[in-house]
């Protein structure tokens, strides 16, 4: 797991975001973030291939800070994955399809649409909230175009991101084995949410943007 000292190096990069700190600090980054981080991913291989994000922004198409002040993985090899993130805010850790497209959304409200898909899908939101991973609100102020305002899922209609996630505030527990089963219990509480998302959404069929 993460050592307190990670904290400390993320308080450091706050103060320090540019990349001729990182460098010359680069060998603590990879033992105190990025090795717990890997170790993590690789003890969830099972719910889909890792991939832990690289520590610069891309500051072609995003002005600020050269370098992300957190660091995070995705496990899975679908549209939807699992997520963890650790930062000076706390441990965020979630499940779905945080961006999805417009044609995916149109596949999600026609599966929501059938009662007996909503039923498997409301049974995965329900294991997830188990767990402690709450589905995200309705981002949408009326019924999306084509259903009724007194459709009885109109909730999850009004969805536009469709995943669930929880805040962690940091704690001591974060920094002792007790952290990786308590990330990989609410993670893998999330598996039946993935399964469903992959296979009534599936990949976004739009042209990739540039």
């Amino acid at each position: 797991m993460w050592p307190p000292a990670a904290l400390d190096f993320l308080r450091e990069l706050e103060d320090n975001n540019d990349r001729d700190w990182f460098r010359a600090n680069r060998a603590r980054y990879d033992e105190l973030l990025l090795a717990p981080t890997r170790e993590l991913a690789s003890k969830l291989e099972r719910l889909g291939p890792p991939r832990v994000f690289r520590p610069y922004n891309n500051a072609r198409f995003r002005p600020g800070p050269p370098l992300k002040e957190h660091i995070a993985a995705s496990l899975g090899a679908g549209p939807a994955l699992y997520y963890f993130q650790l930062s000076l805010d706390g441990l965020v850790i979630g499940a779905g399809l945080w961006h999805p497209e417009t044609d995916q959304l149109e596949r999600f409200r026609t599966a929501i649409d059938v009662g007996r898909k909503a039923t498997v899908f409301e049974r995965a939101v329900a294991a997830a909230s188990s767990a402690g991973l709450l589905l995200a609100e309705p981002e949408l102020k009326r019924a999306p175009k084509g259903y009724s305002p007194d459709h009885p899922r109109i909730e999850r209609l009004r969805l536009k991101r469709i995943a669930v996630r929880h805040h962690h505030p940091l704690r001591r527990w974060l920094h002792t084995s007790a952290g990786d089963q308590r990330i990989q219990a609410q993670l893998e509480s999330a598996s039946a949410f993935v399964k469903w998302l992959n296979e009534n959404v599936g990949p976004s069929m739009r042209p990739r943007r540039r």
